[in-house]
C-alpha cells in the first residue's frame, strides 16, 4: 500500500505540467507512434482529390475518407513525410484539446482523474499507434464535444465528420443520441450534453455525407459503395475472425476501461442506457477488420458523455482507485487487435527506425509500413 500512496501523491499532488508530461511520456512508451499500413493509399488521394486513383474495388472505401486527403492537398502535404506529419498533428491536437477541456471544466483533481481514465482507454492512443484518417476523425468528434454551447460549431463539426468518415460518425453520434434519449426516461440529470446537441450534431453528419455525394457527382468521381462493398466481399472472413478471437477483441475494446465499467455498475438503473448502447456498438465487431480502432472511435462520444466529461462519475471514484488504475495502466501491455490478432507497442520499432536513419543500425524493410505488425 505504500506504493499506492506514493503513486497517489504523484498523480494528484505533483505540479500539473509534470503530471501531464508523465502521462504523455508513458503513453508514448506504451504505444509508440506509427502509421496505418495503408496510409500511402490515402496519400494517392491527396495527389488529386477530384479523381479516384484506385483500380482495386476493395480500396474504394478509402476514398470516402475524403476530407483528410483534400485538406492535405489544400496545404500541400503531398509527400510521404508531410502527409504523415499532417495527420500526426491532428493526433496531437486531439490529445491537447482533451487536456484543455478537462482542466478548463473541472477542478485540478477532477481533471487529473479524467485524464487518467482517458489514458487507459484505447481511444486515447489509437491515433498514435496508427496515425491515419482516425487522427482527423477523432479531432472532429472532440471539437464538437468541446464547444456544445456553439450550435454552429456543433453543426459544422458534424458536416466535416460526415465528409471524413460518415459510417463512424453516423454510428457514434447516433448511438449517443439513442443513449441520451433513453437517459431522460431514467431521469439522469448529470450528463454534460443534451439530446438537442446530439440531434444537431447528427443532422450535421448526414448533411456532410450528402454534401460529399454532391461533390462526387459534380466532379464525376466514380466510386463504389465503399465499406458496404468491402463487407460484401469479406463478410465470411470477418465473421470467422470475430468468432475465433472474440475474447481478446472484447478486451481490447475498452482495455483497462472494463474496470471502470465494473465501477459504473454501482450507479444502478441509470446506467442502463449506457450499457445498452455499448452492447449495440459491440455488434460492429463481426463486421470490422481492425476491431479496436473502429470500436475506440465510435464509442468515444458515449464514453466522453457518461464518463470522461461527467463530473458526477469522475468525483465518485476515489483517489486510491485512480492510483490503482494508473499502476495497472503502467504495468499492463497495450491492448489492441488487428484482424483479431493482439498487437503491442511500436515504441521499440520507433527507436530502431531512428537509429537506422541516423547511424545505419538495424536492418529494416524497404517498405516499413507493416514492419511492426508482421
Amino acid at each position: 500500500m505504500k506504493v499506492v500512496r506514493f503513486i497517489e501523491r504523484v498523480v494528484f499532488e505533483s505540479q500539473t505540467w509534470k503530471f501531464i508530461l508523465l502521462i504523455l511520456a508513458i503513453t508514448l512508451i506504451r504505444t509508440g507512434i506509427w502509421q496505418i499500413p495503408n496510409l500511402e493509399l490515402s496519400l494517392q488521394i491527396a495527389q488529386d482529390p477530384f479523381n479516384n486513383p484506385f483500380t482495386d474495388n476493395d480500396a474504394h472505401y478509402l476514398f470516402w475518407n475524403w476530407l483528410g486527403p483534400f485538406l492535405a492537398w489544400l496545404v500541400g502535404a503531398k509527400s510521404k513525410a508531410a502527409f504523415f506529419l499532417f495527420h500526426l498533428a491532428f493526433s496531437a491536437a486531439f490529445s491537447l484539446l482533451f487536456i484543455r477541456i478537462v482542466f478548463t471544466r473541472f477542478s485540478n483533481q477532477t481533471a487529473r482523474s479524467a485524464l487518467i481514465l482517458f489514458s487507459v482507454l484505447p481511444v486515447s492512443a489509437t491515433a498514435y499507434f496508427w496515425v491515419s484518417t482516425d487522427s482527423l476523425t477523432l479531432f472532429l468528434i472532440l471539437l464538437a464535444l468541446a464547444f456544445p454551447e456553439y450550435a454552429l460549431v456543433t453543426f459544422l463539426s458534424g458536416v466535416a465528420l460526415g465528409m471524413q468518415h460518415f459510417e463512424q460518425g453516423f454510428v457514434a453520434v447516433g448511438g449517443l443520441l439513442f443513449a441520451q434519449i433513453l437517459s431522460r426516461r431514467y431521469q439522469d440529470t448529470t450528463l454534460p450534453y443534451s439530446p438537442k446537441f446530439a440531434i444537431l450534431w447528427f443532422i450535421g453528419v448526414v448533411a456532410g455525407k450528402l454534401l460529399l455525394l454532391g461533390l462526387f457527382n459534380y466532379f464525376s468521381i466514380e466510386v463504389n459503395s465503399g465499406r458496404l462493398y468491402f463487407l460484401s466481399q469479406h463478410f465470411r472472413l470477418l465473421l470467422k475472425v470475430s468468432f475465433f478471437y472474440l475474447h481478446i477483441i472484447a478486451w481490447s475494446v475498452l482495455g483497462l476501461g472494463w474496470l471502470a465499467v465494473l465501477r459504473y455498475v454501482d450507479w444502478g438503473r441509470k446506467t442502463i442506457p449506457f450499457f445498452l448502447t455499448l452492447l449495440g456498438f459491440c455488434f460492429l465487431i463481426p463486421i470490422s477488420a481492425d476491431q479496436t480502432r473502429v470500436l475506440a472511435v465510435v464509442t468515444f462520444p458515449l464514453l466522453a458523455t457518461y464518463w470522461l466529461f461527467n463530473r458526477d462519475f469522475l468525483e465518485k471514484i476515489t483517489r486510491t482507485e485512480y492510483a490503482f488504475l494508473f499502476i495497472l495502466w503502467v504495468l499492463v501491455p497495450w491492448a489492441w487487435t488487428w484482424g483479431g490478432v493482439p498487437k503491442w507497442s511500436v515504441f521499440p520499432h520507433d527507436i530502431a527506425y531512428l537509429l537506422h536513419e541516423l547511424f545505419g543500425w538495424f536492418r529494416i524493410p524497404s517498405d516499413p509500413s507493416e514492419w511492426p505488425f508482421d
